[in-house]
């Protein structure tokens, strides 16, 4: 079973959900930012690469792995509940704030972030009862350098 499946599976066993499984997922938000206006600039790819080896220690044959899953499942996903209730559950406060503001960091890589992407950001950080403060603070210290 890939670890798409074990972590969003509601209707599965419970299962041990790794601290690993939760930085894939954390990546797989990050790219979804990137792919929301349509096309992921060089900029977000870079910057991707970047988050995910400061927060989440990943390779990158997992990340090819995850952009693999990932491609079939966001089409097939009705909404970004199952991309982060897992989050939501096993991660305290911080750590989703850190997703937030990554995501915003993603989304100002290539020099602006668009309507869609803050609309992503905005759904994704309600989804993990992030503090509308949090989320403000996250969004002017991941662009107040671009």
């Amino acid at each position: 079973m890939n670890w798409l499946n074990r972590l969003f599976r509601p209707d599965q066993p419970q299962q041990q959900t790794s601290e690993h499984d939760l930085h894939r997922a954390a990546a797989a938000l990050l790219l979804e930012v990137a792919r929301t206006d349509g096309t992921v600039a060089p900029e977000e790819s870079q910057r991707l690469i970047q988050a995910v080896e400061k927060h989440w220690h990943l390779d990158p044959q997992e990340m090819d792995d995850i952009l693999t899953e990932l491609e079939n499942r966001v089409d097939q996903a009705t909404d970004l509940f199952e991309f982060t209730r897992p989050l939501r559950d096993h991660w305290g406060p911080e750590p989703r704030v850190t997703l937030i503001e990554e995501m915003w960091a993603m989304a100002a890589a290539d020099g602006h972030a668009d309507a869609h992407e803050e609309h992503l950001i905005r759904r994704v950080s309600d989804l993990l009862y992030v503090s509308h403060g949090d989320y403000i603070r996250a969004k002017l210290k991941a662009t107040e350098f671009n």
